[in-house]
């Protein structure tokens, strides 16, 4: 029998090297992938499956006994819409995202159904903010009942959003210190604006830009509809406007954060309605609250 000596065994293993070399980069250990990634040979095994906390927003925290009419002169200015939900406030919601900004949604109880809870929902989920505008949109001042006008609404959106507003905008801009105090016992802010472009008129596209930037400054509250009526034209304007503020150095948020009022976020256990976030990266200022 011939014994194979030492030298062909090194042979063979020389022979066989580049063979499980053959694919890998130069320069690259075998085994690896290139840029040092492992391969999936490699790779460490997943840690055992948990799932990581999420919460939702639940509302805002509002404080104040008096009517917002601006918030601080700083810059930063504020966009309301009333009289939604309605057949144009997807638009409008649309709108917002594609211009990455987000607004203010003043609602009236008595429209709000199940065929909106879609748009209620991806409005959270864009960052915009649900406000109370009465159930029947009447003249505060002029009805004896002005705390079910504000509960009926707040118990609408949050049945079918899980939301509770903290502000409130009174129809027509009429209110008194009992209305004042009512919507603050209820946890509601009162806010107004100052500035007005009458768009509930349906003034031309041009008309609606020009009265906004004539009358915005810093800390301004701006109110439109995305109700009551035909709204294409004031759907229009507000791309402008937003190119407009932004170019004059103006950050646009939503009311509640114009006036330092803080967003409340809820553990969500199972219906997080696509609105779950990791507690990392909830709002600084955020209030977090166990779930009911």
């Amino acid at each position: 029998m011939t014994r194979v000596g030492p030298i062909p065994l090194l042979l063979a293993t020389a022979l066989l090297a580049p063979v499980a070399a053959i694919g890998a980069p130069a320069g690259s250990p075998v085994g690896r992938s290139p840029r040092g990634r492992r391969s999936q040979a490699e790779a460490p095994a997943p840690p055992p499956s948990e799932k990581q906390p999420l919460y939702r927003i639940s509302g805002c925290r509002s404080t104040g006994t008096v009517a917002y009419y601006h918030g601080p002169a700083r810059r930063e200015v504020a966009i309301g819409f009333d009289d939604g939900p309605a057949p144009d406030t997807a638009a409008f919601v649309k709108m917002l995202a594609a211009n990455h900004t987000r607004a203010t949604f003043f609602m009236i109880g008595r429209q709000i159904s199940s065929a909106y809870r879609k748009v209620m929902l991806r409005e959270l989920r864009e960052g915009d903010v649900l406000g109370d505008h009465t159930f029947t949109h009447p003249d505060l001042e002029a009805v004896p009942d002005v705390r079910e006008q504000l509960q009926r609404t707040l118990a609408v959106i949050r049945s079918l959003t899980g939301y509770t507003p903290c502000v409130f905008r009174p129809p027509y801009g009429d209110y008194d210190t009992s209305v004042l105090r009512t919507a603050r016992s209820l946890g509601l802010a009162t806010v107004l604006w100052n500035v007005d472009p009458s768009d509930w008129e349906v003034p031309p596209v041009a008309t609606i830009v020009s009265r906004v930037l004539a009358e915005v400054q810093p800390g301004s509250i701006i109110i439109s509809h995305d109700g009551g009526g035909p709204r294409a034209n004031t759907l229009a304007a507000y791309p402008r406007i937003i190119a407009a503020l932004r170019r004059r150095g103006l950050r646009i948020v939503t009311i509640p954060e114009l006036l330092g009022f803080r967003p409340v976020y809820v553990h969500c256990v199972k219906l997080c309605d696509g609105l779950g976030l990791p507690r990392d990266e909830l709002p600084r200022d955020a209030i977090v609250t166990p779930a009911p």
